[in-house]
């Protein structure tokens, strides 16, 4: 009994020292990442590991490599220091809010309560923040308008009927005009078993008063179907797969498709309320360059996301900071907001880039740019294979990257 204990224990000694052993070998092993293989702008071949893949499918190489695949000179400076109080200049911090409750909801934590919404207000104002219109918003971004020190631009999502009945005293005490992305359909076809939503007479009443309003798709907002498998995107950006013919929907069909909806939106707004302009702010922030032209041709040039960051008149399709958490106390959503610092310059061959997705990164010894963006501002075609890690750069026109 004696010996087999020994001899069990000598096994467990052995395993171990071989674990201990093996352990670095993982480490040594470890996989690097596969060479990028670049065809540059002149046909020059490039290899090299000196990028990076975003979760979102974006490409980031370093500025060397980048400026020699591109022939182009790429720059990044810092914003310069501005004076006590003022915490941006010259961008407008987009604020988004959805449901508003008269008590907090333990289970939806995305729901603000009108006395947290209250005090947020407050303290835009005893904290130096200058809510603006959506007028001033529209000349700032689409005719180089200024605005105040510390802009704000307040916008809801849904059209929830709490911004009538809660919201929109309380803008009223503080001064503020603010925006609603509506869809629309929730107004025509109201749902028996749905959250109450706006109607034509409340929106109208509220437009007198400088609210406004506009596209949230007119039956966009949903998950829809995009595989066999029963997997779900927002319907708004991506190819919807139909069951009945095993297949996806082609690219012409989705632009039809979401053209025509935005389109009967439009139309709508304009018929109910008289609007003469257009904004859409898409459903959970997703899009795609085909939905951009969609809006594009539509004539809905201000977009707006769901990206974090401050709106400049670099892009059209503006970031929002999203102040409808009930989690975050008002004093700690403003200082947040407080933070939100202006972001480096980036520019190619001295022309600013606008950023309007991924920004650069800067690593212990190099800085890595975004390099559709990048395209764009310089009329370059991009061609990224993921599955060959193979990317070719083709002459094109300013502000039309391709990415396949």
């Amino acid at each position: 009994m004696e010996l087999n204990i020994r001899n069990l224990q000598k096994r467990y000694i052995l395993i171990i020292v071989l674990l201990l052993l093996c352990l670095p070998v993982p480490l040594m092993l470890k996989l690097t990442k596969p060479k990028l293989e670049i065809i540059g702008i002149d046909g020059e071949r490039i290899t090299t590991d000196a990028y990076t893949v975003t979760p979102e499918h974006q490409l980031l190489l370093s500025r060397s490599i980048a400026e020699q695949a591109l022939h182009a000179r790429i720059a990044m400076t810092l914003p310069a220091p501005l004076p006590k109080g003022i915490y941006y200049r010259d961008q407008v911090a987009v604020l988004m809010y959805h449901h508003l409750a008269e008590q907090a909801l333990p289970l939806y934590p995305g729901v603000l309560t009108a006395a947290q919404f209250d005090e947020q207000m407050q303290l835009l104002k005893q904290d130096g923040f200058h809510v603006i219109t959506m007028k001033q918003y529209r000349q700032f971004m689409l005719e180089n308008a200024p605005v105040p020190d510390n802009a704000v631009l307040l916008t809801f999502d849904d059209g929830y009927e709490s911004f009538y009945k809660l919201a929109y005293p309380i803008l009223q005490k503080y001064g503020y005009t603010a925006v609603n992305f509506v869809i629309v359909s929730d107004v025509d076809h109201p749902g028996p078993h749905q959250v109450p939503k706006l109607t034509w007479a409340q929106m109208r009443e509220m437009k007198r008063a400088g609210m406004d309003f506009y596209n949230h798709t007119y039956n966009l907002h949903y998950y829809g179907v995009v595989d066999a498998e029963g997997d779900k995107r927002p319907a708004a950006s991506s190819l919807l797969y139909i069951p009945d013919e095993n297949r996806h929907e082609l690219n012409e069909e989705y632009y039809r498709r979401v053209t025509g909806d935005l389109a009967l939106a439009e139309r709508r707004l304009k018929e109910e309320l008289g609007n003469t302009d257009s904004a859409i702010a898409f459903p959970y922030g997703s899009y795609n360059d085909r939905l951009l032209e969609a809006c594009d041709s539509l004539g809905i040039r201000l977009k707006f996301n769901i990206g974090l960051g401050l709106s400049s008149r670099m892009t059209l399709n503006a970031p929002r900071i999203n102040e409808g958490s009930r989690t975050l106390s008002p004093v700690l959503a403003i200082n947040e907001l407080k933070q939100m610092k202006a972001q480096p310059e980036l520019t190619v061959n001295s022309v600013k880039v606008p950023l309007a997705g991924t920004k650069p990164q800067l690593g212990k010894d190099r800085l890595m740019v975004p390099l559709a963006e990048l395209c764009k501002a310089l009329g370059v075609k991009l061609y990224y294979d993921n599955s060959s890690n193979a990317l070719k750069l083709l002459p094109g026109r300013p502000g039309a990257a391709v990415r396949s």
